[in-house]
């Protein structure tokens, strides 16, 4: 499992230098108003996922644990064929659409419906079925691919929304037929036979979809907010801040990928306690890379100092997100248990939704609404625990160390210069750590060394 890990981590840094430079590096040549619009496509962008309906999750939940060897090639080649033809129907009504109404930005969406739905219906079979090198190789193969088109970009001194927007829908065709190519290989020779209706898949997958999607509007509904509330030039400063949150959920989703897997084969109770202790004390550590960033943002793009406030507000949800992303959802999950997961998203969508309002009536400012969330997210992590799986209930070393990390956090960030207080920050995440998790630090280096002297011999032979 730590080697899977280790390859999807590689992938995801990978991407991880990606988004420094379309996070910290477009906002400097780009305008606000450019950003936000390539920022606003990218937020459309993030929701066609929504347009197969639950077909690819009843394929990810069908097919999780099991090794490749053992899939029905002639069912899984007739489920390919028929999400084709599914997509390419919708992918048509889009482009109509977009004719009729002149909509420029909807013609564009028509065009990555395709390749991104398609794209996502293979690289959740690999999540799946455990072939994490294919789908790492994929990640870096697209973030290279975006780097290198932005790039020429940038020397070619281009600074419209519209020619970046493009080269997001170019890398992802070309994802697609590389992923095609290698579904052939892999079904060669095998006709696609089985019966596959498109109801009956929608029927199993959609309560993962909605929760899916709800999950994301759950960390995203401040974004709507803002957009429609306030201008353009701030839905960037809001963006700005949700961009530079997702370079570290790169690496923290990173494990969460390979943990549906390992939890569909086995789920060992002791191992998720021990895991979700250590991701507490990485999601502090992880808080602490706010620091970093806020001197490059003051250095280097000044424009977006205002921003650093939000970013601080996010930063201090990684222990919970953590949790949430790597253990939580992924236990749904793994048990089937679909219309539950649901159900526990949707509530916490609706708290979400009276929150961010109760912010915007009250305060009417962004870093209320950065605080609705904040707030949000604690409540599904505590929720979430206490109600379906207790016995990952907090233990009294786990709440004094979450409400020492928050409140160092605040000191560090509000009384103290970058560099002082970053120092001082991490001296007493490392003290709290070796105070209240030295057993469990000392079990995952143990394993992780023993585990790299077992790649290093196999290497070797």
């Amino acid at each position: 499992m730590i080697s899977s890990i280790l390859k999807v981590v590689i992938s995801n840094i990978v991407m991880l230098i990606s988004n420094i430079v379309l996070g910290l590096v477009l906002p400097i040549y780009l305008t606000v108003a450019d950003y936000g619009e390539y920022r606003l496509f990218l937020f459309y962008v993030g929701y066609i996922g929504v347009l197969h309906f639950g077909f690819i999750d009843t394929i990810y939940l069908k097919y999780g644990g099991k090794n490749k060897e053992d899939i029905d090639k002639q069912l899984l080649k007739k489920e390919h064929r028929v999400f084709w033809m599914y997509q390419l129907t919708i992918s048509f009504v889009f482009l109509l659409v977009a004719l009729v109404s002149y909509n420029y930005i909807m013609l564009l969406i028509s065009l990555i419906i395709v390749p991104l739905n398609l794209g996502s219906f293979h690289k959740l079979f690999y999540q799946a079925t455990g072939q994490f090198r294919k789908y790492s190789y994929l990640n870096i193969l697209l973030t290279s691919l975006n780097l290198i088109f932005v790039f020429i970009l940038l020397v070619n001194k281009i600074q419209d929304a519209l020619s970046y927007i493009l080269i997001t829908v170019l890398v992802h065709i070309i994802i697609l037929i590389i992923l095609e190519i290698d579904f052939y290989r892999f079904s060669k020779g095998v006709g696609a036979n089985g019966e596959v209706n498109i109801l009956k898949y929608i029927k199993v997958g959609i309560f993962v979809l909605l929760g899916n999607i709800f999950s994301l509007l759950i960390t995203s509904i401040g974004r709507w907010i803002v957009q429609f509330h306030f201008s353009i030039e701030e839905f960037a400063y809001y963006s700005f801040s949700i961009v530079l949150m997702n370079l570290i959920l790169l690496i923290i989703n990173s494990i969460g990928l390979t943990f549906y897997n390992y939890i569909a084969k086995n789920e060992n109770r002791d191992m998720l306690i021990l895991v979700k202790n250590i991701l507490i004390v990485l999601g502090a550590y992880a808080g602490g890379s706010y620091f970093f960033l806020d001197l490059i943002v003051r250095l280097l793009i000044p424009k977006y100092d205002v921003a650093l406030s939000l970013i601080a507000i996010s930063y201090i949800s990684f222990p919970y997100l953590m949790i949430i992303n790597v253990i939580l959802i992924n236990l749904y999950k793994a048990r089937k248990n679909e219309k539950r997961y649901f159900k526990v998203i949707l509530i916490i969508f609706l708290l979400s939704v009276i929150l961010n309002i109760l912010a915007l009536m009250i305060f009417n400012s962004m870093e209320s609404i950065a605080c609705a969330t904040l707030v949000t997210i604690i409540v599904w992590y505590f929720y979430s625990i206490e109600k379906d799986f207790r016995f990952l209930r907090s233990s009294l070393n786990e709440i004094v160390f979450l409400i020492a990390h928050v409140l160092s956090f605040i000191i560090a960030v509000n009384l103290f210069s970058s560099f002082i207080g970053c120092i001082l920050y991490f001296i007493i995440i490392t003290f709290l750590s070796i105070a209240f998790y030295k057993a469990e630090i000392v079990i995952i280096r143990n394993r992780t060394l023993f585990q790299f002297k077992v790649n290093k011999k196999r290497r070797s032979l």
